[in-house]
C-alpha cells in the first residue's frame, strides 16, 4: 500500500509539473540586420522557426562585429550566437570553447553585392563579371578552395592585378562571416572575398580597393559614398521584404546561397572533455542552454 500511496504522489507531482510550465527565455544573438529592428526580426524568427512554440520566448540580439556578438556569448549576455553553417564551422574549428545546439533550415538565403540605385551601371557589370565566374567554374573553384575547406589557417592574400589610368572600384569587406569574408589576424583581407573580387576585377579591368568596416557599418559607408560596393547583403529569397537590405539599395544576383543555420553555445566543461558530444535527453531545455 505505501509503494502504491508513493507512486500516486509521484504521479500527481509530474502532472502537476508539466500543466503548468512556464515560458522560457532564450536570447539569440545575431549579425545586425540592416533594415530590421530587434523585435521585429524576432517576430520574423518566430514565425519562420517556432510557430507552434508557446512556452518559448525568444530574445534577438544585435551586434555589429562577430567579435561582439562572441564576447556577448561569453559573458552570458546571450545564450546563443546563429551563423550561418560556414561561419558556425569555421569559429568552431578556430577554437574549442563552442558547440551546435541546434541547427535550422532555411532555404533560399544567399549573399549579393549592394550598391547605391544610381549605380545600376555598375550593378550590371558585376552581374556580367559573375556569370562569367560561373560558367567557366572559377566561383566553384573558389568555393572549394575558400569555403569548403577544412583548412582554418589564413589563407595567402591575393594578389590584383593593378590597370593603368583605370577606374578604382572601392569595396567594402567586413571580416565578420569568414571564411567567405575574412579578414586575417593581421589585418589583411585574405578570404573568399578577396578572391572573388580579385577575379572580378582583372575580368572588368578595374582597380579594387578594399575597404575594412563592421557589418553593421555597410549601409553607411555605402550611402555616405565611402565605398561604392558592399561585398555582402544577406539576401532572403523566399521573402518580400527583406530583413538587411534597406530601401534604396540594389543587389547583385547572389554569389553564393546556402540553408542551414546553426546555433552555437558555449561548450560545458563536461562536453569539452567528452570531445562535445553528450548523450541526447528528454530534457528540452537542456538543449538550449549548459547551465
Amino acid at each position: 500500500m505505501k509503494k502504491i500511496f508513493c507512486a500516486l504522489i509521484i504521479l500527481a507531482v509530474i502532472s502537476t509539473s508539466a500543466g503548468s510550465l512556464e515560458k522560457q527565455v532564450i536570447r539569440l544573438g545575431m549579425l545586425t540586420k540592416l533594415n530590421s529592428t530587434e523585435e521585429q526580426f524576432t517576430e520574423t524568427w518566430l514565425k519562420t522557426f517556432a510557430p507552434h512554440n508557446e512556452i518559448l520566448e525568444v530574445i534577438v540580439k544585435f551586434y555589429d562585429t562577430l567579435t561582439s556578438m562572441q564576447m556577448a556569448l561569453n559573458s552570458r549576455e546571450i545564450n546563443q550566437m546563429v551563423l550561418p553553417d560556414f561561419t558556425a564551422d569555421y569559429v568552431m574549428k578556430a577554437t574549442n570553447d563552442y558547440t551546435p545546439a541546434l541547427v535550422l533550415h532555411s532555404k533560399g538565403t544567399g549573399l549579393a553585392f549592394g550598391f547605391r540605385a544610381d549605380s545600376e551601371e555598375l550593378r550590371g557589370k558585376f552581374n556580367e563579371a559573375l556569370r562569367h565566374l560561373r560558367d567557366n567554374w572559377t566561383l566553384s573553384v573558389l568555393e572549394g578552395i575558400y569555403i569548403a575547406s577544412h583548412n582554418i589557417d589564413d589563407p595567402e592574400p591575393v594578389k590584383f592585378a593593378k590597370f593603368d589610368n583605370a577606374e578604382t572600384i572601392r569595396v567594402a569587406v567586413t571580416g565578420d562571416l569568414p571564411p567567405i569574408d575574412l579578414i586575417a589576424a593581421d589585418g589583411t583581407p585574405s578570404g573568399f572575398n578577396t578572391a572573388v573580387l580579385a577575379e572580378i576585377g582583372a575580368y572588368l579591368k578595374k582597380n579594387i580597393q578594399l575597404i575594412d568596416i563592421d557589418a553593421g557599418a555597410r549601409n553607411a559607408a555605402l550611402v555616405s559614398g565611402r565605398v561604392d560596393v558592399v561585398f555582402w547583403y544577406e539576401v532572403d529569397k523566399s521573402s518580400q521584404v527583406q530583413a538587411d537590405v534597406p530601401d534604396g539599395i540594389i543587389l547583385s544576383e547572389p554569389y553564393y546561397e546556402w540553408d542551414k543555420f546553426t546555433h552555437l553555445k558555449r561548450k560545458t566543461k563536461e562536453a569539452a572533455s567528452s570531445g562535445g558530444w553528450k548523450i541526447f535527453n528528454s530534457d528540452f531545455w537542456g538543449l538550449y542552454f549548459n547551465e
